[in-house]
């Protein structure tokens, strides 16, 4: 688009002068945080600051940029007397939220994407009904707000009654089916019998689904971690970590390959470790962030340890976003 670039610049910077007008202590709003500079410029002038972006990408990018920063910034802890009104850098950690769960239309549309990657559907832009075709199939992809309904198949029927020389299949895909739904497709088929019959309806439902169901239903990522304190030092090492969803992603995609990892950490996207852990702030003491792509995590790390038992944290960010957190007491 003409101009786009420019009204990005301008954009970029009226978002910049926003948080250097600031003052101090001032909470810095960022409603499409892209990159993260906004945040980043706040983080370093003392300002408490909030960054929203749809893209998940660009919160990851985002929040690897503020935890190098947060590093940067109080590797020396010590001098900062958190008991005066006045500390630069204000914060010493953040969390991630995912806050558009009302919006059904954007999960109806990501849960649509990865059902169309899932099956191997290949889109089809020309109908204005159906989603794509699976082999000779059509596929229709329902609302995943509601599980599959009488309703959402009588729509399937006026489609068809509207074509009355087609004699594909149809492939209907959803997440949950009432047991309407079930009782309808049966009599349906049970009246399309035999090799000449068309129009049949297959039901995907993906919770269910032996060769998708699996995928749908997640698992969360697991991680062994030894922590232990040797005088005035915590040693931490990440002895194994596992993601579930992205091996079954790898699987997907592999076929009848079965993927393999060599290294755990080609998983992981970045490591952090709070080293006086309290159970409730997450505040970064390390910060292992990979500056390249084909960079792996180091997994084993060594800190200066306090004064008495403490608690240390360890936080592992897979490369889909998903955290894990594991302590122990030192």
């Amino acid at each position: 688009m003409p101009g786009g670039r420019t009204e990005f610049r301008e954009k970029r910077g009226q978002n910049l002068e926003n948080a250097q007008a600031s003052n101090e202590g001032d909470l810095v709003l960022d409603c499409f945080l892209g990159s993260g500079t906004t945040t980043a410029v706040a983080q370093k002038l003392g300002r408490r600051w909030i960054g929203a972006d749809i893209n998940k990408g660009a919160i990851q990018l985002s929040a690897k940029r503020l935890q190098t920063i947060i590093e940067e910034t109080a590797t020396d802890q010590e001098d900062l007397d958190l008991g005066q009104d006045r500390v630069s850098p204000l914060q010493l950690s953040f969390t991630t939220w995912r806050v558009n769960d009302y919006d059904l239309q954007i999960q109806h549309n990501e849960a649509a994407n990865l059902a169309v990657e899932l099956l191997g559907v290949e889109r089809t832009r020309t109908d204005s009904f159906f989603d794509g075709t699976l082999g000779k199939s059509l596929v229709k992809i329902t609302s995943f707000t509601h599980p599959l309904t009488p309703l959402d198949l009588e729509e399937v029927k006026r489609e068809l009654d509207a074509r009355p020389d087609g004699d594909r299949s149809v492939t209907v895909v959803c997440l949950g089916i009432e047991i309407a739904a079930q009782a309808w497709v049966d009599e349906w088929n049970a009246l399309r019998r035999g090799a000449a019959a068309v129009n049949k309806i297959q039901v995907i439902e993906l919770r269910s689904d032996p060769k998708y169901g699996k995928f749908i239903r997640h698992e969360p990522a697991r991680a062994k971690v030894k922590i232990e304190r040797r005088k005035e030092k915590i040693l931490v090492e990440i002895q194994d970590f596992i993601s579930p969803t992205i091996v079954e992603r790898l699987q997907q995609q592999a076929g009848v390959l079965s993927p393999k990892i060599d290294d755990w950490r080609a998983m992981v996207d970045c490591v952090m470790i709070d080293s006086v852990y309290d159970g409730k702030v997450f505040n970064v003491t390390l910060s292992d962030v990979p500056e390249r792509k084909t960079d792996l995590v180091d997994g084993r790390y060594e800190l200066a340890a306090p004064r008495g038992k403490t608690t240390a944290a360890v936080k592992i960010v897979n490369m889909l976003g998903e955290e894990v957190l594991v302590t122990g007491e030192c």
